[in-house]
């Protein structure tokens, strides 16, 4: 039987030791933060870590929103940065899964795969798989970091392409 990797092992070990598969994202719009949050030097990350105290002992799983941290340009990555290095310090047995849906041809990619994986530290990636497997290579290659690739989205308008019908065809066929 082949070994699964360390991040698939971290992650199965917090499923069974919480008995839940509960992911929380952290899709802290800085416009929708309480305002009891607002006066923090890094409000997101100050939300964010209030989250995660009230809800660390029934999660496997921390999903930020990379796209609500880059908005903000350096104040918001540093948040981001301050969010992933919390859940490391206090909470290493939980998962930190980047959602940041990326796709891009594989140069590209091997920058995301430094910014995400080397720089923010995150344990995992989502990933859009439209561009094929050539283009995930450099994701695919970190046996050390875990992809999770979409494969049906949940969004209203999500229908429109991956429901699509071409000549009698879906358009994923």
């Amino acid at each position: 039987m082949m070994a699964l990797s360390p991040i698939i092992e971290k992650y199965a070990r917090r499923v069974e030791g919480v008995n839940s598969l509960l992911c929380v994202g952290l899709d802290s719009r800085i416009d929708r933060l309480p305002e009891r949050f607002h006066a923090a030097e890094f409000s997101q990350f100050t939300f964010n870590r209030w989250i995660i105290e009230q809800t660390h002992e029934a999660v496997c799983a921390y999903k930020p929103n990379i796209a609500f941290y880059e908005a903000l340009g350096p104040e918001g990555l540093a948040a981001l940065e301050q969010t992933v290095e919390y859940l490391r310090a206090q909470h290493p047995d939980i998962l930190t899964i980047c959602d940041a849906k990326r796709a891009d041809i594989g140069s590209t990619n091997q920058g995301y795969v430094t910014a995400i994986f080397d720089r923010l530290g995150f344990d995992a990636v989502t990933l859009n798989p439209y561009l094929g497997r050539e283009a995930l290579a450099p994701f695919l290659e970190r046996t050390d970091k875990a992809c999770i690739i979409l494969c049906r989205t949940s969004n209203p308008g999500a229908g429109e392409f991956q429901d699509l019908d071409v000549g009698g065809v879906p358009l994923w066929q």
